[in-house]
């Protein structure tokens, strides 16, 4: 992929699911070559063929080993491996040269995005496997002059906020901010990022994220996407040059699992589950009308210049480099075979067939770290006179610039620091988080207790409330209900006043009793059944 390449499109069908099998659906998809696509319509039977760079068949031909191996019994059948080495390797190719690198995945709730993406137990997707790759690679190009430096982070975004998966410190409220940099383009303000040694590090902080993502039950799939998730791997290869000093490439892989788009009729989805499916709609629609005004700017080839509506979502800003920017991209369609599905197939297949023609204009991330640093320098010192100049005399703008002083100034100190260094102040942030845990479960075995309890069906956070021996009181907490100002008849809490807070619309003040005897079984009274009284 060279200068001006388009976007590289993958489709691939997966089998039928439980749904589609209960319901007898009839196949709609051909794919009679490697890169050729038919959906039938199942009431004209009329044919539309659609060519893309790669047509996977994963919907039959295939048996799972004793390891749960998804393996081809015909060569029609595309497996894990076989989409690693169409798609995963190219993006390892482009990291070592130091391009940018994009891979998302597209298409309705169910479709199979995440199972190319990050896969199903030993069917690892294509995440997984350029982690593991990535690392071979380092071991084998090791050398005396070479440093490599691989960091990760994973954020999802979430009815527009963004949140960071690979942290345990609650979100601001509206999530985190997205800013603009006036050469990097979007990022997120305070996203963790964190060094990593080894492709075990980095599996245990997918598993981390992965947990912490927003998911939730619909009626087209079991285990439905509500949010975006983006892993991002930094790829750094520093090396040293004779006459001092030294050069590095810089690579940035993002690793895109959309929310799938859904019709609100066909997920059956009420309540939170159908705001969600609205917003995670709208951000696709924005994402859609991203692709077009792309697709029609370039088609017009220096016409009339198109505006092109990034700024119209936090999806489409982070995407930003991947659609139109500086990076390689490739995308994966992923599509039901279902005839049920007819409408929502189409869609996807005509979304990828505009972006094939989309060219983006990767270059080489190549600096000299010494060059680099002597321009920081220079930029504060100039950033410096404006600020105290007082910019344009305006607030906003003086804040600005101040924000770019304290990000070059960190971007200074990070560069400055030593591989060594940056794995060690990892480590100890750690020591603490691994000691607590342990802890945790230590007393988890020991003492009754509640886990994942939420309010939210997604069961986003890992909670626990540890039940005492005596009375605790469940219920959504109110100042004039604290225990200095309510005394309860006969089922009376201990004198702690043990409390567990739930909020929600249904939940009551005092909303039930958990009654712990002796530390082996826990009783559930209603509220009702306990008379009580208010002192005011």
């Amino acid at each position: 992929m060279g200068k001006g390449d388009s976007i590289l499109v993958a489709v691939r069908v997966r089998p039928f699911n439980d749904r589609e099998k209960t319901r007898n659906c009839k196949l709609v998809i051909e794919m009679p070559d490697e890169g050729t696509t038919v959906i039938r319509d199942p009431k004209t039977n009329e044919e539309k063929r659609f060519t893309y760079d790669h047509s996977y068949w994963s919907h039959d031909g295939f048996s799972e080993k004793k390891n749960g191996y998804f393996e081809p019994t015909d060569a029609h059948y595309a497996d894990q491996k076989r989409v690693f080495e169409d798609l995963g390797r190219g993006v390892l190719a482009n990291a070592w040269a130091g391009y940018n690198c994009s891979l998302f995945a597209y298409g309705q709730t169910g479709s199979g995005k995440s199972y190319s993406i990050v896969g199903f137990k030993n069917n690892k997707g294509i995440v997984p496997i350029v982690c593991e790759e990535l690392f071979k690679q380092i071991t084998e190009k090791k050398k005396k002059n070479m440093q490599f430096e691989v960091f990760v982070s994973m954020m999802e975004i979430y009815c527009e906020k963004v949140r960071d998966l690979l942290t345990t410190t609650p979100p601001p409220k509206g999530g985190l901010k997205v800013r603009e940099h006036p050469k990097n383009g979007f990022y997120v303000e305070n996203l963790t990022t964190v060094p990593v040694n080894g492709f075990k590090e980095i599996e245990t902080k997918i598993e981390e994220g992965t947990k912490n993502r927003t998911i939730a039950a619909t009626q087209m799939n079991a285990t439905s996407s509500r949010a975006h998730t983006i892993f991002k791997i930094t790829f750094n290869q520093k090396s040293s040059k004779q006459g001092g000093g030294a050069s590095m490439k810089k690579s940035e892989i993002n690793l895109v699992d959309l929310a799938g788009s859904e019709r609100q009729s066909a997920a059956g989805t009420e309540g939170d589950r159908l705001k969600e499916g609205i917003v995670i709609n709208q951000s696709l629609t924005t994402l859609g009308r991203v692709i077009k005004a792309l697709h029609d700017s370039q088609k017009a080839n220096g016409g009339k210049k198109t505006q092109i509506p990034y700024r119209d979502s936090v999806l489409t800003c982070l995407l930003k480099n991947a659609l139109g920017g500086n990076s390689k991209t490739i995308m994966i369609a992923a599509i039901s075979p279902a005839d049920i599905n007819y409408e929502e197939t189409l869609s996807t297949l005509r979304f990828a067939d505009r972006a094939k023609s989309i060219k983006t204009n990767a270059v080489v991330n190549e600096n000299q770290t010494e060059r680099a640093l002597r321009e920081l320098r220079e930029e504060n010192l100039r950033l410096q006179g404006q600020i105290q100049g007082g910019g344009d005399g305006s607030n906003e703008e003086i804040e600005k610039l101040r924000q770019q002083l304290a990000e070059n100034q960190k971007e200074m100190e990070e560069m400055e620091k030593s591989w060594q260094q940056k794995i060690a102040e990892e480590a100890s942030k750690h020591i603490g988080g691994a000691s607590e845990k342990a802890e945790m479960e230590a007393k988890k075995k020991k003492m009754c207790h509640l886990w994942n309890l939420n309010e939210d069906p997604a069961l986003t956070n890992v909670i626990v409330h540890f039940i005492p021996i005596g009375d605790t009181v469940v219920g959504k907490w109110l100042e004039i209900y604290s225990p200095k100002y309510f005394h309860f008849k006969g089922n009376k809490p201990t004198s702690s006043g043990n409390f567990i807070q739930m909020s929600g619309l249904s939940i009551l003040p005092q909303h039930a009793v958990l009654k712990n005897g002796n530390n082996n079984a826990v009783h559930l009274h209603p509220y009702s059944e306990v008379s009580f009284f208010l002192i005011f």
